[in-house]
């Protein structure tokens, strides 16, 4: 009979494991309290350090899905942070560029329609710039090419919405410049050669003797009809006196391989066009409450 019993179950595996748990149940409502708890304890001991395993694993995937969620929040806020950077790089541009816009005097009023840089094409230096404006932005040839850190060059080349700029300082261009300290003249030309064969400026035709000095503001003569006077071009590098004439070396205000937006001057003229005596007066007025702090 318990031959039988023992083949049965060994067959059938799940009657086996519902008669063991039957009778495992049994015994334990068959126990005292104080039994069951010796029991538990008993069982209780060996079992515990599975139970903790799977309370581990438990919080470990809790870990992970909060890393993940983590990693993708740092993710979306560098995102932002780029974004917000690009606004903020965008909004000080604007800034500077309104303040350009507003720092000529009065009496050399421009006209002045700004243009995204485009095109930086060169080989051993930047020789043009491209922008995109053209002959549908009022752009025409010989029109001068402003930042606010000084003068960039001149429009060389028209299409209907790009122009290509000279910048000063090439092989091909030159600017009639004027100390502003001493109000001594020269010509910005550029020079290939000396030791490192690298493009260099100079200015040209200074008189010997004359006053100039290392870090003088050197600005547009207004000379030739092309730059308006007073724009800068750079500072002065380096002087060296020869018997005739001194060589007068020039570092450019403007750093072309970095700018992304120029102004190019359409119209010059004495006076803003379309205002009365009286509505320049006033303007004059509004102008001087302003700088008195009487308005905002």
């Amino acid at each position: 009979m318990l031959a039988l019993l023992a083949r049965v179950f060994r067959e059938n595996r799940e009657l086996s494991t519902f008669v063991v748990c039957a009778v495992t149940s049994f015994v334990f409502m068959a126990l005292t309290p104080s039994a069951k708890d010796v029991l538990s304890n008993a069982l209780g001991t060996p079992l515990r350090p599975f139970k903790e395993l799977r309370a581990t694993r438990v919080r470990i995937k809790d870990v992970e899905e909060e890393v993940a969620l983590l990693r993708a929040l740092a993710v979306r806020l560098t995102d932002d942070k780029r974004t917000l950077m690009e606004y903020k790089h965008e909004n000080d541009r604007l800034r500077e560029l309104m303040g350009f816009l507003v720092s000529f005097p009065e009496e050399e009023h421009l006209e002045l329609v700004p243009a995204r840089v485009v095109g930086l094409p060169g080989v051993r230096a930047i020789e043009t710039i491209e922008i995109a404006a053209g002959t549908n932005d009022s752009i025409s040839i010989d029109k001068a090419v402003v930042v606010p850190e000084g003068l960039v060059g001149k429009v060389v080349r028209v299409l209907k919405n790009l122009a290509y700029v000279e910048p000063v300082g090439t092989a091909a261009s030159e600017v009639s410049v004027t100390i502003e300290r001493s109000r001594v003249r020269g010509v910005v030309r550029a020079r290939y050669g000396g030791p490192s064969g690298l493009l260099s400026r100079w200015i040209d035709y200074v008189p010997a003797r004359s006053d100039v000095r290392l870090g003088d503001l050197v600005v547009t003569s207004g000379l030739g009809g092309v730059y308006p006077p007073g724009l800068a071009v750079g500072r002065v590098s380096s002087v060296t006196e020869d018997p005739v004439t001194m060589s007068v070396g020039i570092e450019l205000a403007v750093d072309f391989s970095t700018i992304e937006q120029v102004f190019v001057v359409t119209r010059t003229h004495a006076t803003a066009p379309g205002l009365s005596d009286d509505e320049r007066r006033l303007l004059g007025e509004i102008e001087r409450a302003r700088e008195a702090g009487e308005i905002d």
